[in-house]
């Protein structure tokens, strides 16, 4: 496939699906269930503010969201020594709020293999994407997570890029070593962790809210995928470890095993379940497994769909549905399939074949989590 690739000065044209892909892209092989790493980069990415990000929108008769804004409330009224200026999150003139740059129930994708950001409506369908020179450097971006203030952060692979609409960045910081990221999320106290993938460390880096990084601890087995959290902030990750994996749960507090389980099969996204289960997604056509989060685990039940082939990122919504996007062949060569489940399995909506390649971050907009999504304000 070709990957769509934008940056400052170049467009390149959509992929379509009888395109061989470009040959200056390292191709990934698998590892053990998923692309390996890369090698590291000759050229830095960028770091601070940074313009001219292009947004394009995706399908036929779509249209961009956040690519034409108003701004009111910039000119001022000076009546004496008194400025008068009107709210920034109203129109002005009415008082009512602004709309949300990033609508509630949007789903927002990576496309790892075209370096662009992928936004979809609550039906799976196109509504743009966009682009970042640092989604240029050495791999394309992999996990995605909403912070505090609503604002969409992207890991590419030497820093964490922060939109404050689509398209729209509004600063960029430096991770502590320039490596993938499949999976960032942030906890209850607003701290950031991250996990290397398929073929990565075993280590996982975290962070406080303004990214500065605290730590960095290791886990027994590398090929850390998933991550996520119950409500009381312990962590739960997935190592594939061969022909199962393991999944470590972790202290909030200090950060040491306090329980191990395996899973049949490799495992990729994880997200803490409503029920107080344990969502799974399982590659090598399995699904979404629902698992007893503790030791002996057992598997409860699995969400599949014949063409679900190798679900890589794993979220909810607030009604508890699940989202994935297949990596298809492990490569994320072939264009992705995106599927929506709910919570007795059953599909809601499905997009097959969607326009993006190698999903990774997988996120929807207004949704609040225990763990790896915006919590309520």
């Amino acid at each position: 496939m070709i990957r769509r690739r934008l940056v400052l000065t170049t467009l390149l044209a959509a992929c379509s699906s009888g395109d061989g892909r470009d040959p200056s892209f390292a191709s990934a092989t698998e590892t053990g269930g998923g692309p390996t790493m890369a090698t590291d980069p000759t050229s830095s990415g960028s770091t601070g503010s940074e313009s001219g990000v292009e947004t394009t929108p995706t399908g036929g008769d779509t249209t961009p969201t956040g690519g034409d804004t108003t701004s009111t409330g910039g000119d001022t009224t000076s009546t004496g020594a008194d400025t008068s200026e009107s709210d920034p999150t109203t129109d002005g003139t009415t008082g009512e709020p602004l709309p949300d740059p990033f609508p509630a129930g949007h789903v927002f994708v990576v496309g790892f293999n075209d370096r662009l950001v992928f936004e979809f409506d609550a039906g799976l369908q196109p509504i743009g994407s966009w682009t970042h020179p640092s989604f240029e450097v050495a791999e394309g971006p992999a996990g995605m997570v909403f912070d505090y203030r609503g604002y969409l952060v992207v890991a590419a692979y030497q820093e964490f890029c922060v939109f404050s609409a689509p398209g729209e960045i509004e600063t960029c910081h430096p991770k502590i070593k320039a490596q993938r990221t499949e999976n960032v999320i942030f906890d209850s106290s607003r701290n950031l962790y991250t996990t290397t993938s398929t073929g990565g460390t075993d280590e996982i880096h975290k962070y406080d809210q303004n990214y500065t990084h605290i730590t960095t601890f290791s886990l027994p087995t590398g090929n850390l995928t998933g991550i996520t959290c119950d409500p009381v902030g312990d962590l739960f990750v997935a190592s594939q470890a061969g022909p199962t994996s393991v999944v470590y749960k972790v202290s909030r507090d200090d950060l040491q095993v306090l329980d191990s389980f395996d899973v049949p099969g490799n495992a990729e996204g994880l997200q803490y379940g409503p029920d107080d289960d344990l969502l799974v997604a399982l590659s090598g056509g399995v699904g979404i497994a629902s698992v007893t989060p503790s030791s002996p685990s057992m598997v409860l039940n699995i969400t599949a769909d014949p063409g679900l082939l190798w679900p890589v990122p794993l979220t909810l919504d607030q009604a508890g549905n699940r989202y994935t996007g297949d990596f298809e062949d492990g490569q994320g060569a072939a264009a992705s399939d995106l599927f929506v489940f709910a919570p007795d399995g059953s599909l809601v909506a499905s997009r097959q074949p969607s326009e993006l390649h190698g999903p990774f971050g997988l996120v929807v907009a207004g949704t609040s989590l225990p763990c790896g999504a915006v919590p309520p304000r």
